[in-house]
């Protein structure tokens, strides 16, 4: 069964070739790549269009968007696999496992998923998991295995972990425990957060009238409204580099907390 993974990118050249070599390096291989690219100017669409990117699997488009999630749109309608993921183009994945871990959730041979977390059909909608904040010293092509300092991860690595996101203090026991904790601010780590297709057929896309806090409107939507079925695995797996975009500016602190009442109401 094939995973579809979506990175959005503009002017990014060299977070983008990490990214991609963050994919291509997953031991796990019916994978997808989709690049949505905003219309770059430094040279991203001369590189995507090089010979030796035809070979890796990836789906590019390079044009005008309305925002990030607008452009995550754009990837999801174009994705053909089962299950799709984000991967942002400053970011990339704490080892070459990462992909094989979710595939084993998602189509049924990790025995360890409660069932409380299963469909009617023995699956889950959604799998997620912890999430680390690293200090972006330099842009290289080239893409550690792990992080060593951070739980479950043993190569070293050039960058600084800032904060650890740790999804969840341990697994839900119950539907109405999940949604105390949702009232009380829960969240998954958005960008470690892998959805079946059809939950999107079925709920809907994000909003692209919220330039912010569109993910975690797309939260509420999916675990308190919706109620999906969901597994947590308790590893570190993503890599997320400091200054997304929620945190750019005061402007922007306040207009994703005016986003986020929104999206609670």
């Amino acid at each position: 069964m094939r995973i579809s993974i979506i990175t959005v990118t503009l002017n990014n050249k060299a977070g983008l070739l990490r990214a991609i070599e963050s994919v291509r390096s997953q031991t796990y291989k019916n994978i997808e790549h989709i690049i949505v690219d905003g219309g770059s100017t430094d040279g991203t669409v001369e590189l995507m269009y090089n010979e030796e990117f035809r070979m890796y699997n990836l789906k590019f488009i390079s044009e005008k968007d309305d925002g990030i999630y607008d452009a995550i749109n754009k990837g999801i309608k174009l994705a053909t696999g089962d299950v799709i993921g984000l991967l942002h183009s400053d970011d990339f994945y704490a080892d070459e496992f990462v992909l094989e871990r979710y595939a084993e959730v998602f189509f049924g041979e990790d025995k360890s998923v409660a069932s409380l977390h299963r469909n009617d059909k023995g699956g889950v909608e959604a799998v997620y998991s912890d999430l680390v904040y690293v200090k972006d010293i330099a842009k290289v092509d080239l893409i550690p295995s792990a992080l060593s300092s951070i739980p479950n991860s043993q190569s070293p690595t050039p960058y600084s972990t800032i904060r650890y996101w740790k999804a969840q203090k341990s697994q839900f026991t119950t539907e109405t425990q999940r949604h105390r904790e949702i009232l009380n601010g829960w969240m998954p780590p958005h960008p470690t957060l892998f959805l079946r297709k059809e939950v999107f057929e079925k709920y809907g896309l994000y909003r692209t009238d919220m330039k912010i806090a569109a993910d975690y409107e797309m939260i509420l939507r999916l675990f308190y409204k919706s109620k999906i079925t969901s597994h947590y695995l308790p590893i570190t797996t993503y890599c997320m580099t400091i200054g997304g975009a929620s945190n750019k500016s005061l402007k922007n602190i306040l207009r994703k907390s005016s986003e986020d009442y929104q999206a609670m109401k």
